[in-house]
């Protein structure tokens, strides 16, 4: 026995299972068991009393004549040993009152009960119900949620000596796992996994469920685990932006109809009703009147005018009716709508701005579709962390895929609201993020078209489209060259290398605006911030700290300078130039020949006069290389071809910004760029 060595105990934590319970429980009988004095409490039938003044001994008796004189034990020794075990399993056990293990136990299954009572798992009737609360957890691997299912299970099988009844009755011999409940495990394993698995393992593993159980395929439907859940997924393809068009004016065929139109037989209404020959159009019937058949004429003309515009549509079907341009009715409300065929209103889609870290990024809303998504270049610029993906995603028609990069999880702010986004990562995308459905309903987002605005969670709203707020706000304002004063917060704090500040922003500025940032002149040697380009958010910017020492800002200082900022193209364009442009900056095609002449051959004269002649003649012959204006490649070695792959999605705009100085500061700007060329 010395040289048998137990396994370290550990002790038990807040938070356990049934596993790692009864792993505890076994090692921790397993090292007591190990002490003969200990090992006589830990057989199922021993009891004892519970430790009080009137049984201070607990109901022990001294051992007889009938025990060797080695193990016999008084009553005191037997005390004794049995509260230095209890010791050890309440020291073992800290979660536990101390004197519920060493004074109020009356046996070792006494212990472990108390034990399972205080985490909810002890064996009765009602735990068997918690196995509808067992779920796939995040990362959980699917081996692991298979054994905390058979664990449970296991665990809750009916026993001997146990005091849980089966139709008034207690069993006779501990119950065992059989084969249908192992079925009933791996069936509950599979559907947790994914809802529509068992319906896929039964077509794929039909041939071998004929003569084999469930529970006996269960090795090889983990093997191949991966491969069936991609190929659930690849069956539900994900439907992105969805739309149908449905036509507003023509009916569509009905069913059992063969959906082409058929010509109208030739019949005039008048003249059967008169009982003349009627095989004839209306417009054509002698009998009608002359002002009849221009009006008849007109209603002709404009039908076959809304049938010409919408057949460039690819309507699906036109009624027959309306084929041909016969003379059947035609309603006034589908004439009146001749001049407005082609006039078909847009809006931009909803839209708001939101922090990831310092980054601000735009966020266009999208009610038809079904997965949010993400340009691949915006999920790389902001460094979010990308994930394999199985999904499929299919563009408005239907048809045209998607190509899908992966998948991202990540978490942005606005306003002091969290809003989580999980979207697939896409390379054609001419937003920078769509935010769909599963967006909006996870962070409950509502969406007022007519009033544009957006409610987010009931705290915040957000208007957009509105001139108020427009980020490029020199389109529709005066043009003002005015700079405002950034403060800090009432709180002193320190910015740390990588970090950011975040700082409201003058509420003349809007919320949502492109802002160029400077230093505060008044600090000279300040070199942070640096000058950029950035956007507000709900009326606050952040700036990151992208020096090597970390900056403290005092309260209520004066952190940098903001101005709007716009792009070229929204500058006003003056009828003068800016300034007069100095021509001789500009180099101008000279004459190259005298530049020979400041070239030395042979300062050594080691050479021929001969060979010195031949140099200059070819120093001569090709003088323009000398020049400083250069004509470019001759195509000595042959052409040099590029070529560029554009893909079907235009790439979107993003010009260049630059801040709303004032014309000297124009004119000065336009200097240092001539001075740095």
């Amino acid at each position: 026995m010395a040289g048998i060595r137990a396994p370290k105990q550990w002790s038990l934590t807040k938070q356990e299972t049934i596993t790692s319970f009864e792993a505890w429980r076994q090692n921790l009988q397993y090292t007591l068991s190990l002490d003969p004095n200990f090992a006589r409490f830990l057989v199922d039938d021993v009891t004892w009393l519970k430790k009080t003044n009137a049984q201070p001994l607990r109901g022990f008796q001294n051992d007889g004549e009938d025990v060797a004189e080695a193990n016999r034990r008084t009553a005191a020794q037997k005390c004794t040993h049995l509260e230095l075990m209890l010791g050890q399993i309440a020291n073992y056990c800290p979660v536990i009152s101390r004197n519920t293990i060493v004074k109020n136990s009356t046996s070792i299954k006494s212990i472990w009960q108390s034990i399972r009572s205080h985490y909810g798992f002890q064996s009765t009737g009602g735990h068997f119900l918690d196995f509808n609360n067992i779920h796939l957890e995040p990362n959980e691997r699917p081996e692991d949620l298979y054994q905390r299912l058979t664990s449970f299970v296991e665990d809750n099988l009916l026993r001997a000596e146990g005091s849980i009844q089966h139709h008034g009755e207690l069993p006779d011999a501990d119950e065992e796992l059989t084969p249908t409940l192992e079925n009933i495990i791996v069936l509950t394993w599979l559907r947790l996994i994914h809802r529509d698995l068992p319906n896929l393992v039964k077509q794929r593993y039909g041939t071998e469920l004929r003569s084999q159980t469930l529970a006996s395929l269960k090795p090889e439907i983990s093997q191949a685990l991966d491969s069936l859940l991609d190929e659930i997924h690849s069956a539900a393809d994900t439907k992105v932006l969805r739309a149908s068009l449905k036509d507003k004016y023509f009916e569509r065929p009905t069913k059992g109809s063969s959906g082409k139109p058929s010509r109208q037989t030739k019949q005039c209404i008048l003249c059967k009703q008169a009982g003349r020959p009627s095989q004839h159009f209306l417009s054509t019937c002698k009998y009608l009147p002359d002002e009849d058949k221009k009006y008849m004429s007109r209603v002709r003309q404009s039908h076959c005018e809304i049938i010409d515009s919408e057949s460039d549509n690819d309507v699906d079907h036109i009624d027959p009716k309306m084929n041909d341009c016969n003379d059947e009715y035609v309603a006034p409300s589908k004439l009146r709508t001749v001049s407005a065929l082609r006039r078909v209103s847009t809006k931009q889609s909803p839209y708001f701005k939101a922090f990831y870290n310092h980054i601000p990024l735009q966020l266009t809303l999208d009610t038809c579709a079904e997965v949010s998504m993400i340009n691949a270049s915006s999920a790389e610029s902001i460094g979010v962390a990308v994930k394999k993906s199985s999904h499929i995603t299919l563009q408005a028609d239907g048809v045209t895929p998607l190509e899908i990069i992966g998948e991202c999880h990540f978490t942005l702010e606005r306003g002091g609201i969290e809003l989580q986004l999980e979207a697939l990562v896409v390379s054609d995308l001419d937003v920078d993020i769509l935010a769909g459905i599963p967006f909006m309903s996870t962070n409950d987002i509502a969406i007022f078209p007519s009033k544009q605005k957006i409610v987010i969670k009931d705290k915040i709203t957000v208007h957009y489209n509105d001139p108020k707020t427009d980020q490029y706000p020199c389109k529709n304002r005066v043009r003002r060259t005015q700079a405002y004063l950034v403060r800090a917060p009432h709180v002193s704090s320190v910015v740390w290398p990588g970090c950011y500040g975040e700082f409201e922003v003058p509420s003349e500025v809007g919320a949502d605006s492109v802002l160029a940032i400077e230093p505060h002149s008044a600090s000279p040697g300040q070199t942070w911030p640096e000058p950029h380009i950035t956007e507000s958010v709900a009326g606050k910017i952040r700036v990151l700290n992208n020096t090597s020492e970390p900056q403290f800002i005092q309260r209520n200082e004066h952190v940098c300078r903001v101005q709007l900022a716009c792009t070229s193209d929204d500058e006003i364009k003056e009828k003068i130039d800016v300034r007069d442009i100095d021509k001789s900056k500009f180099l101008t095609k000279t004459p190259s020949d005298h530049l020979i002449d400041h070239v030395t051959i042979d300062p050594d004269n080691i050479i021929s006069p001969e060979l010195k002649a031949q140099f200059k003649t070819l120093l001569y012959k090709h003088s323009e290389v000398f020049s400083p204006n250069l004509s470019g490649y001759n195509g000595a070695i042959g052409p040099f071809k590029a070529s560029v792959n554009m893909g079907p999605v235009q790439p979107p705009q993003r010009k260049g910004r630059m801040p709303q100085y004032s014309r000297d500061k124009l004119v000065e700007l336009q200097d240092k760029f001539d001075e740095l060329e």
